[in-house]
Formats: C-alpha cells, sequence, structure tokens
C-alpha cells in the first residue's frame, strides 16, 4: 500500500509509524528514503485506525528533495542543567552517511534510532522529519534529529 503525503492537503499517512525502528537510509539522486521496521504495539491493537495497519511489517518514506540548498539535517542534544542544548547541521548526505555507519552498530538490546514526528508547511514546500536517535559525534552525544527537506511530496510505502 502507498500513500502520498500532498503538501497541499495537509494530512500526514504516518499511521503507527511512532516509535518504529529506523534501520536503513538511503539517497539516491535527489530521493531521500527512510526505511522503518514495523509491528502494531499492544495498546494499539483493536484501534480502528491502528487496525489498518497490523499487516505491515515495513514503511518506507520516500521524499524527492526539491532544492537541496533548504535541506539538512539537525542533531541535537538533551537540555544540559543551564536549560541549554547543542546543534549539529549537517547536509543530507552527510547525515546519511554517518547514520548507516551508526545503524550497522546496533544490537538488540541498544537504543534504536526511530521515527517521531513529521511536521509540514505546506506553502513554503517544508516538511520536518524527526527522529529519536543516539549518537556520539565529534565528542558530543546527540539525542535528536530533524531532518529539514524541501519537497512538494512524500510516499508512505507500506510493506
Amino acid at each position: 500500500m502507498t500513500e502520498k503525503l500532498v503538501m497541499s492537503e495537509n494530512n500526514i499517512p504516518d499511521g503507527i509509524l511512532h516509535d518504529q525502528d529506523l534501520y536503513k537510509i538511503e539517497l539516491n539522486s535527489k530521493e531521500l528514503t527512510l526505511s522503518f521496521e514495523t509491528h502494531l504495539f499492544s495498546d494499539q491493537e483493536g484501534i480502528e485506525f491502528c487496525e489498518q495497519y497490523k499487516d505491515f511489517t515495513k514503511c518506507h518514506i520516500k521524499c524527492k528533495l526539491e532544492d537541496e540548498y533548504f535541506c539538512n539535517a539537525e542533531l541535537e542534544t538533551a537540555l544540559n542543567k543551564k536549560d541549554m542544548y547543542k546543534v549539529k547541521v549537517l547536509s543530507v548526505s552527510e547525515f546519511v552517511e554517518l547514520a548507516n555507519a551508526e545503524l550497522k552498530k546496533i544490537k538488540d538490546n541498544d537504543f534504536h534510532w526511530t521515527y517521531l514526528y513529521t511536521y509540514i508547511s505546506p506553502g513554503i514546500r517544508s516538511a520536518v522529519i524527526e527522529l529519536s536517535i543516539w549518537l556520539k559525534y565529534k565528542g558530543v552525544e546527540y539525542d535528536m534529529c530533524k531532518l529539514e527537506l524541501n519537497t512538494d511530496e512524500i510516499e508512505y510505502i507500506w510493506e
């Protein structure tokens, strides 16, 4: 099943993706694909909205990047005792390379990278996909990533 997020309609078909595990990220030409393993959590059973996704085990978010100049990945730390945090901005291609290297290291009992939300601003062709991560990069521990993407359409491909 393929569902499309059409920016002008402001309806995000991300189904049961919240807290699902990311296992691969690809950037081919100008198409970014985030691949997640999916399953129905026990507290979602019987909920009509969630039930439509119960037979799917994977979801791929495909996003064609329209203007890579306006696309990036922001790595964020948690707040410290002074209510401050750090942000590291990477290009999408730098992030894909870094993320795939980290995803290969994850074992079953480790902290997994998971999907949180997608936010959109249709009028300016902007989408933000937020991920919960754990990444030690250049001595700093990051726990969130925001992929800021310039796009007209996002596909959610459930298999």
